[in-house]
């Protein structure tokens, strides 16, 4: 009682001073194990909690899953469930009861994956994609490399308990960023409820996102939760306020309270921390030699800084990769770098550099270019039907 009493006053007094609470501006506290809080714009880290942990991420392993079914398959596709939905060591928990046989589109199989978490649509989908479960783990291990989630390993395709299937809430926040970028993985996580069509009876058809935060909170546009008894609560969400979105991860939760700390994660983010431009799109960042010209490399997209609110950005260290060193002749726009943009040991992003000017070859290069190809030309013929001389005159007569 004292306590709160304490903070009332406090509180009276910094409105009559015209200042904020001081206990708004610290850190909130998550209670999971692991968690983390990135800018999807700028990559950077906001909060962070053992973000390198490697810990078990129940159902918010569908993230990829879903994104790989996106990238390598058709929505439109008809996806005919397998026997294998009666495997019961890979098809257990949460399910919509697909029946071996059942034909539903890959659409359908999506809301049902990242809306109702069932365990079978993730089974059916990965062997849709991959002809066979192994083999799609294995592109999702693959992707996983891709994304720089270099601490994940999966085992399977929906997040059930296995030995070994396991990631940290950095890795997870990189995943989730990569997937925020395709529109349609966009659209099934930000849907709140979807009725699917079935041709069985008395099985479930309409989809209920299970993330709380998307019902409660109009900023929330995704993304997925999870719970096993060994990984516990865990939950991946993003929101965007004013243009700017944040992703944040809580890993290992041990209860409900798991939304409560995630809605004070991102009010954190969006209230004591912003985004500015640190180099805007068309700054020219380094140049190359173009035969005998020199072309500016420009940003093909901003570069985007995050800081907390009144403090100075921090700095950030730039990379040029170019993509070739000989280049005799580009067009405007032609991307001809990568810039790898990094803070401290934390690579934040790749931006494609362009040139900033046309340059042709010369008309005399080109002439004498040509020129060469048919000189060569020339004694190619010339030698064949040389050749061809030489072996007549030295042929053997018959007899």
């Amino acid at each position: 009682m004292v306590k709160q009493s304490l903070i009332i006053i406090l509180c009276l007094i910094s409105l009559m001073l015209g200042v904020s609470p001081a206990y708004a501006l610290t850190k909130p506290e998550v209670r999971g194990e692991a968690a983390i809080l990135i800018d999807v714009q700028s990559g950077q880290t906001i909060y962070a909690k053992n973000p390198d942990q490697v810990l078990p991420p129940a159902s918010t392993t569908k993230i990829m899953t879903a994104l790989l079914a996106i990238e390598k398959g058709k929505l439109s596709d008809p996806v005919v469930a397998s026997p294998t939905m009666l495997n019961s060591k890979l098809v257990y928990g949460t399910q919509i009861y697909l029946e071996p046989g059942e034909v539903m589109s890959l659409d359908n199989l999506l809301y049902a994956l990242l809306l109702n978490s069932a365990n079978d649509a993730a089974v059916a989908i990965a062997e849709y994609i991959g002809g066979d479960v192994d083999t799609f783990v294995k592109l999702m291990n693959q992707k996983a490399k891709e994304i720089g989630a270099e601490h994940t390993t999966f085992k399977n395709p929906s997040g059930l308990n296995e030995e070994g299937h396991l990631t940290t809430a950095r890795d997870l926040a990189l995943i989730t960023r990569t997937a925020l970028k395709n529109p349609d993985f966009v659209r099934y996580v930000k849907t709140k409820s979807k009725v699917i069509p079935r041709s069985a009876e008395n099985v479930p058809v309409e989809m209920f996102n299970e993330n709380k935060l998307l019902w409660r909170d109009p900023s929330v546009d995704g993304v997925k939760t999870g719970y096993t008894t060994q990984a516990e609560n865990c939950l991946v969400a993003s929101a965007t306020r004013n243009g700017r979105q944040i992703i944040g991860v809580i890993l290992k939760s041990p209860g409900g309270e798991i939304y409560n700390d995630m809605q004070n994660l991102l009010d954190y983010g969006f209230n004591e921390y912003d985004n500015s431009v640190y180099k805007p799109s068309g700054t020219a960042i380094s140049s190359m030699l173009v035969g005998k010209d020199t072309v500016d490399l420009i940003l093909g997209s901003p570069i985007i800084v995050t800081s907390k609110k009144g403090e100075p950005a921090p700095v950030l260290r730039l990379n040029v990769i170019p993509l070739s060193f000989q280049v005799q002749e580009v067009e405007q726009g032609q991307i001809l770098a990568n810039l790898e943009v990094w803070q401290g040991q934390q690579l934040l992003q790749k931006i494609p550099l362009m040139a900033a000017r046309k340059v042709s070859l010369p008309k005399s290069a080109g002439i004498l270019k040509y020129s060469l190809v048919l000189i060569f030309i020339g004694v190619f013929i010339l030698g064949l039907w040389t050749i061809a001389r030489l072996s007549k005159r030295y042929q053997y007569p018959k007899r």
